[in-house]
């Protein structure tokens, strides 16, 4: 993994968030950087929200048509930028293979000083809208989050570095406190950026009812599905991250009259920092009620309940 060094504290700087979107309604934090100096994984609040390796924050969108929408990347501190790359296609890479070296896909690089230096990655293609040599202000639009490089779903993979080594922005100079320690980590994020910034250990990226099992991938899932009749199955599916074995996954789906017309139960068996689950019923023969239906699920770890989502849709 990458090298996580603790900056000297006379030189720490304060980041502002890179992107221009609400945490948990826009966009929400997929990866954290990898702590695990092994070949396992831990995030610094010793949970399992990264991979091994991992030397940033991915902060991904929910879906392709919210990429398109286009949510700006911004510079995280004010700098000089160092180094542009634009030009590459917006595919996932399991649609593309080879990245051929370019796994940071259009990006950019920005130079704060005192050695401090900070990366935006997977850019969307012609969105890059700053030079090298360029002076730019914290906060100013520097492009938009992209599906460029090595990059399955639309996000901003967003480095930290100094003097050419990772830093964990949510860690910063601090050393990382034992994992049953309640001690509170300054990071380096502003204060506004610090107060965006909860850590959640699982999330639904997003879900919906369909009457077809949806593709996986999320650049696959384009547009998603949605119900097509009477006679078609009732599918309530979801895109999620933080499962892990032995939560409990409840599924719930209730018809126009508030009828439960599905309802299922399931432990995780493994888990993954990706997760995608779903669960349904076949029409019956005399199909199913025209109507509103809406789909609940939820994921609960031991007595709470760590994720959630509710979603509708409507059959004619």
């Amino acid at each position: 993994m990458a090298s996580l060094q603790p900056p000297p504290a006379h030189a720490t700087p304060a980041f502002g968030f890179p992107v221009e979107c609400t945490i948990g309604q826009s966009c929400l934090i997929q990866k954290l950087v990898d702590h695990d100096p092994g070949p396992g994984r831990r995030d610094y609040r010793c949970g399992l929200l990264t991979t091994n390796g991992h030397d940033g924050i991915d902060v991904r969108l929910r879906t392709m048509a919210d990429m398109r929408a286009g949510f700006a990347v911004v510079a995280a501190a004010a700098g000089t930028v160092l180094r542009t790359r634009d030009g590459e296609p917006d595919v996932s890479v399991d649609a593309r293979a080879v990245t051929d070296g370019k796994d940071a896909g259009n990006a950019v690089v920005i130079d704060h000083g005192d050695g401090w230096q900070t990366q935006y990655s997977h850019l969307r293609q012609g969105s890059i809208g700053v030079r090298p040599g360029q002076r730019v202000a914290a906060g100013a639009r520097i492009g938009m989050i992209g599906l460029s490089g090595n990059s399955e779903f639309p996000h901003l993979h967003f480095t930290v570095r100094h003097r050419g080594e990772a830093v964990d922005p949510f860690v910063g100079t601090a050393p990382l406190p034992a994992c049953n320690s309640d001690v509170r980590l300054a990071g380096l994020w502003a204060p506004t950026a610090a107060q965006r910034l909860g850590y959640e250990p699982a999330a639904v990226i997003t879900g919906g009812l369909a009457s077809t099992v949806p593709a996986r991938a999320v650049a696959e899932r384009d547009p998603p599905p949605g119900l097509v009749g009477r006679q078609a199955p009732l599918i309530l599916w979801v895109d999620a991250i933080g499962a892990r074995a032995g939560d409990r996954q409840l599924f719930s789906i209730i018809g126009p009259k508030g009828q439960i017309v599905h309802d299922q139960q399931t432990v995780v068996e493994d888990g993954g920092l990706s997760w995608f689950a779903y669960s349904g019923k076949r029409a019956p023969a005399t199909g199913w009620p025209s109507g509103r239906y809406v789909g609940r699920y939820r994921l609960q770890r031991r007595d709470a309940v760590v994720a959630q989502i509710e979603t509708s849709g409507s059959i004619k």
